[in-house]
């Protein structure tokens, strides 16, 4: 259909989706975000443009199969860009799934909040005005641990100022021991050492009680650096005892806030949706992109007559590119994010088999561009980044960023290839087998490696064990 306008030049606008271009630079947003957050772009846009509907409350799973050393034809070649298998690779559509299949995804549940849950108990507190307004301060500059945040001098500042209520900080100092006795223990400290003295004072007073007392009040330092034999010297007590003392200082709790969330909104924001689900069945590894992202297309109602409204108001034009923009991008985020999970599950094909993480292989960003045709640049956004993307996968959740490693020298010429994975499990096992009295340096670990075939440096042990969260020898020392 077309119309003429005064200067005898015409308008055409075709009633389907027309190609546009859709560049990385536009593109990139979409491929880092998670599918949350694109799913809440979608809501703003359908409530954004008028042109821009729903086409199915439920968009159908995306599904590929790869089967290891398996030659054979692809069912549908004349199927979407995302259904052409890889080099190496057949795929087909499981006929076992369909729209209505259910996938379990995590739901936020609104638990309780550290705030709420402590505020529920000064509520049953028989406080005057002035000391429950001083309770709620405290209460306001807790951590997330539960550690107070701010010094009493300046909460008396904040309120005397802030709610034009005269309070010195002893009367801060005062409520704060009141709130130090509430549940989770050990709430309110501002130290370590008065975490875990609060939280020890309020058991029982038994022989053992009062000496935990004492050494945490006294020794904590010495702890740290396992200066055992002082310490017991000190105290006039035996190894045994001191064993004993140390194993119920653990089960105190050094952030005792920890176990509270910080509201719903909080919990949503961080929960994991995974945007692939992986199965293995018979030696053939299914990827599922679960897709949450409602399917858009052109409004129905207004598709027939889109020229003529075109031809009276300029914004049904652009309202007009933009949806079909947009429809674009979605389309290209599924195919690009679907390419790259199809590339890793090739590379890391023994590791989704078998589950073994000593199996992941060195793998870059490199080696999926070779099989994609994508930028490293596309690939990073899609598996990098702090929020990363997500597969489910039958031996657990795991980022996609998690299959990435550089490898390292392995071998007696170095002419084989390891992942870090597989060194840093190597490095694991080496220190949960250690005798813990005589913990290994990092040097001795070095030499036990190389005999493993893992060729790699001092240093480089070091930086491993760091990565890891493991304490150097001192501090893995035991009685």
């Amino acid at each position: 259909m077309a119309k003429s306008n005064g200067a005898g030049l015409k308008t055409e606008i075709k009633q389907k989706q027309v190609a546009i271009p859709i560049t990385n630079v536009i593109l990139a947003p979409y491929l880092e975000k998670s599918s949350r957050e694109v799913e809440e772009d979608v809501l703003n846009e359908l409530k954004e443009n008028p042109l821009l509907e729903k086409k199915s409350d439920e968009a159908e799973p995306v599904v590929a199969v790869h089967k290891p050393e398996t030659e054979y034809d692809n069912p549908d070649p004349d199927s979407a860009p995302y259904d052409k298998p890889l080099p190496g690779e057949r795929l087909y559509h499981a006929s076992n799934r369909s729209v209505n299949d259910e996938y379990f995804a995590p739901i936020a549940i609104a638990e309780e909040s550290l705030e709420e849950h402590l505020m529920t108990q000064v509520n049953e507190l028989n406080l005057s005005d002035d000391d429950k307004l001083i309770a709620e301060y405290i209460v306001g500059n807790l951590d997330s641990n539960g550690w107070l945040a701010r010094s009493t001098s300046g909460i008396a500042d904040d309120i005397t100022f802030g709610a034009d209520v005269e309070v010195e900080r002893e009367d801060v100092e005062r409520v704060l021991k009141l709130v130090q006795r509430l549940d989770p223990p050990g709430i309110g400290a501002r130290t370590l050492r008065e975490c875990l003295l609060i939280q020890v004072r309020q058991k029982p007073k038994t022989p053992e009680s009062v000496k935990l007392e004492t050494l945490i009040d006294n020794y904590l330092e010495e702890l740290g650096l396992s200066h055992y034999d002082k310490v017991c010297s000190r105290m006039g007590i035996t190894q045994d005892e001191l064993k004993h003392l140390m194993a119920a200082l653990r089960k105190l709790h050094p952030k005792p806030g920890n176990g509270f969330s910080s509201g719903l909104s909080d919990v949503r924001r961080n929960q994991i949706i995974p945007e692939f689900e992986v199965e293995v069945d018979e030696g053939k590894i299914m990827v599922t992109m679960p897709n949450r992202i409602p399917e858009l297309e052109i409004a129905s109602d207004l598709s027939d007559d889109i020229d003529k409204f075109a031809a009276k108001d300029e914004s049904v034009k652009n309202f007009y590119t933009s949806a079909n923009r947009f429809i674009t991008i979605l389309k290209r985020r599924q195919e690009k994010l679907m390419a790259v999970m199809k590339s890793i599950i090739k590379h890391q094909t023994a590791f989704f088999l078998s589950g073994d993480d000593n199996r992941i292989v060195p793998m870059k960003y490199k080696d999926i561009e070779k099989d994609t045709g994508l930028d490293q640049s596309v690939i990073s956004r899609i598996c990098g980044g702090d929020k990363g993307k997500y597969a489910m996968t039958p031996w657990g959740t795991f980022k996609l960023k998690d299959f990435f490693s550089g490898a390292l020298p392995s071998g007696d010429g170095g002419e084989n290839s390891v992942a870090t994975k597989a060194v840093k499990n190597a490095l694991k096992e080496i220190i949960d087998s250690e005798n813990k009295k005589r913990p290994l340096g990092d040097g001795a670990i070095e030499k036990l490696l190389k005999a493993k075939g893992y060729a790699v440096a001092r240093r480089t042990v070091a930086k491993y064990r760091v990565q890891m969260g493991i304490p150097d020898s001192r501090h893995r020392k035991e009685l």
